[in-house]
């Protein structure tokens, strides 16, 4: 298991992170799967963006592309970042509904473009 708040690869007993001292919710979490998919849009649409999951780096995506990453149930930061642009949120992971899909485009902010997230759907 991993800690949510720095990514540490934790005990699943562990009721806080020996890296960055995060309290642990619940002691024992589940696996978990994230779906992250890249809706289309002209802005950066060459452009990969990239994926960060509690501040760890799981991959960049074009328009139309999706993948798969493994985690813990608890709550995640979701950050993507595209040519100087960020957005983000938090995603909550329940042993109900182990797999969740996020969906997000790229907007164009004042300056740069902007990532956010479309939404956040269920699978299970």
């Amino acid at each position: 298991m991993f800690c949510n708040k720095c990514g540490e690869e934790i005990d699943s007993t562990a009721k806080f992170c020996n890296k960055c001292g995060a309290t642990i919710e619940g002691g024992t979490t589940g696996t978990a799967n994230i779906i992250f998919r890249r809706e289309g849009g002209l802005t950066a649409a060459l452009v990969p963006v990239k994926v960060f999951l509690d501040n760890n780096l799981v991959g960049s995506l074009g328009v139309g592309e999706e993948m798969t990453t493994t985690t813990t149930t608890g709550k995640h930061r979701v950050d993507f970042n595209v040519m100087g642009g960020n957005g983000g949120g938090e995603v909550e992971i329940t042993s109900e509904h182990p797999n969740v899909k996020v969906l997000f485009k790229v907007g164009m902010g004042m300056i740069t473009a902007k990532p956010k997230i479309v939404s956040i759907q269920n699978l299970d």
